[in-house]
């Protein structure tokens, strides 16, 4: 029996003699999401339809410039990572599921064979406080997201030592609970899972039934990839790129909108509404506060309708907000006590990298406390909160 490590080599020498017909590539697609859905529960519609797209670019990975990489992440265990890294392994090119792989072997392991990357449990690797030995990992992560990426390392010893630049290029999926370091999820998709309800019902997953199942997927996935001209046509693709995604967003996400436009029907209009969704949503979750703040204050003007605000109402607005931010417990009980000084400083050094400081301002009541001008937001909010305007 052959290993699922080799077996996708098998698939694509049987596409090869294969009668090498047109594909239905969006039906393709429809048949990838129906088979993750069987088995996984996705908390948004938008999951299964840019996971499906990121397997298909996997067959084709030398046509693009840059790959984005999957983030399966959850609250807590038995969230459904694990199952889907499960079907991730039967559907992708080239799979390789490592477990705690050294340095040395992941940089060989892609330079040799480009393949695609699943990493289990990547919270263990990245968790606690910064460990040397971590760092090899994560530089090779921050740069394997475009083709461009070496990384020189030392090989050899006495007198046959030397240089070697290892390409890290390759598609890459990991899954975790929590968070990736920012860099890494900065060129990553991510896709939150949670626990499963009493109530939602999947098949139980027997990987015989799937394997048989994803082959079939397979065999069509690399007939598409290898029909004359494919790689050259989705190589000087260039999508349309949502004027929400910003420029990283833009490079990582530009393979998956191009093997929508490929696919046709409603494939590019949904592909671009739910990297739009996906990409915003994490966005969100991983401001700093200091970006959080930005827009939380932006809400705070557009309700109160004022050009200016003192230190002290705007403290106020922002507590009674109803989010989960951490206003109301960083400052409701200093507030309550008659304490300003005390929030008002930690809402002047949270602005302060954005060029935001506190002046004397004159309010209609003819009172001029200290506070802040709707005006000096205008540029912090076009850069850093565009998704919702200034």
């Amino acid at each position: 029996m052959t290993t699922l490590a080799t077996e996708w080599k098998e698939i694509v020498e049987e596409a090869t003699a294969a009668q090498m017909s047109s594909v239905n590539l969006a039906g393709v697609l429809d048949s990838i999401c129906e088979f993750m859905q069987r088995y996984v529960v996705f908390t948004s519609p938008p999951q299964p339809i840019v996971i499906a797209l990121w397997i298909a670019h996997t067959w084709i990975l030398d046509s693009w410039d840059c790959t984005p990489y999957l983030h399966i992440s959850s609250p807590e265990k038995r969230s459904g990572k694990t199952r889907l890294l499960d079907l991730l392994e039967l559907l992708v090119k080239a799979v390789w599921r490592a477990i705690s792989p050294s340095e040395s072997v992941l940089y060989r392991k892609i330079e040799n064979d480009q393949p695609t990357l699943l990493l289990d449990e990547v919270d263990t690797i990245f968790s606690g406080n910064k460990d040397e030995r971590k760092e090899p990992l994560r530089a090779l992560l921050n740069s394997g997201f475009e083709r461009k990426a070496k990384v020189p390392r030392c090989v050899g010893q006495g007198s046959n030592y030397r240089v070697q630049e290892f390409a890290v290029f390759c598609a890459k999926a990991f899954a975790g609970i929590g968070k990736l370091p920012d860099t890494i999820s900065d060129r990553s998709i991510r896709i939150r899972l949670n626990r499963r309800s009493s109530e939602e019902k999947i098949e139980r997953f027997r990987k015989r039934d799937a394997e048989n199942a994803a082959r079939m997927i397979c065999q069509r996935l690399a007939r598409w990839a290898q029909q004359p001209g494919q790689g050259e046509t989705l190589r000087g693709a260039r999508p349309e790129i949502p004027t929400e995604l910003d420029d990283r967003q833009g490079d990582i996400c530009e393979p998956l909108l191009a093997i929508a436009d490929a696919a046709g029907g409603d494939w590019p209009q949904r592909c671009r509404e739910y990297l739009v969704t996906l990409c915003s949503t994490q966005t969100d979750e991983d401001d700093s506060p200091g970006v959080k703040l930005l827009s939380a204050i932006r809400d705070v003007f557009r309700t109160a309708d004022f050009d200016r605000l003192s230190t002290q109402h705007l403290l106020e607005h922002l507590i009674a907000q109803e989010s989960d931010a951490p206003w109301a417990d960083w400052w409701e009980r200093s507030l309550k006590d008659g304490n300003t000084r005390g929030p008002a400083a930690k809402l002047a050094r949270l602005l302060k990298p954005f060029g935001i400081r506190a002046r004397g301002i004159r309010l209609p009541d003819g009172s001029t406390p200290r506070g802040y001008l709707r005006h000096d937001f205008e540029e912090a909010w076009k850069r850093y909160c565009p998704p919702k305007g200034g």
